[in-house]
This record gives C-alpha cells, structure tokens and sequence, in this order.
C-alpha cells in the first residue's frame, strides 16, 4: 500500500471546528441581544425617573396649606404626549408629631415598569401679622 499524504482536514475535524465557531458566533449573538434588552431597561428607567422627578417638584411647589390633602389634580393622573402611556399617583402625609414636615410619594407607572420617589419636604404656613 503506498503511504498517504497527511495534508488538509478529514471530515471528521471540519465537523468539529464548524460546531465550535457555530457555538462562539450563538455566544456572541447571545451576549449581543443582552446588551440591547439592557439599553432598552436603561431607556425606559430613566424615562420613568424624569417623569417621577418632574411630578415631585409639581407636588413640591404647591402651598403648604394643600399639601395636608392633596387635590385629585395632584394625586393622580396621565401624562400629555409622548408619554400618554404613563400614570402617576402623588401621595402627600403630615409626618407625625413633627410640626409642618411632609413626606411626599410619587409613583410612575408604565410598560410593565413602576418608579417611585420619596422625600420629604418641610413647608411651614406663613404666619405673620396678616394671619
């Protein structure tokens, strides 16, 4: 029998390497679509929080008097476009046993996602001559 010459691949061995670089190009596939769900969740946290923030200072601006009972104006409602497909509650408590002190709640919802703020705010009544 005359000797063969061992040059180039067998099938066997081009199976195997197919299977492996098919495997690394699924991986990065893979992490690739991760990358993109998570700027997606970045996006829509950041959206809610804008929002959540932009209702807090609404709520932070009002006259002390209205922050004991917040009016249905204040306490609920959606947002004008492009976010009409947002909601958000707003909720207003003295805070017990401290004189003019607040905590304010604020929650977004929407897409599935809810983001809620809190603080509180310390807004004395004006008193003076005129009271």
């Amino acid at each position: 029998m005359l000797p063969r010459d061992n040059r180039g691949f067998t099938i066997l061995e081009a199976v195997i390497a197919l299977a492996i670089v098919g495997l690394a190009g699924v991986s990065a596939l893979e992490a690739m679509g991760g990358e993109i769900r998570a700027a997606n969740h970045a996006t829509d946290a950041y959206t809610l929080s804008a929002l959540a923030q932009d209702r807090l200072a609404i709520v932070a601006l009002v006259a002390p008097r209205t922050l004991a009972s917040l009016p249905d104006s204040l306490a609920r409602g959606t947002f004008q476009r492009p976010f009409e497909a947002y909601r958000w509650t707003s909720t207003s408590h003295p805070v017990w046993g401290e004189r003019d002190l607040y905590d304010i709640s604020v929650t977004v919802i929407g897409d599935g996602r809810e983001y809620a703020v809190r603080t509180r705010l310390y807004r004395p009544i004006p008193r003076g001559i005129l009271r």
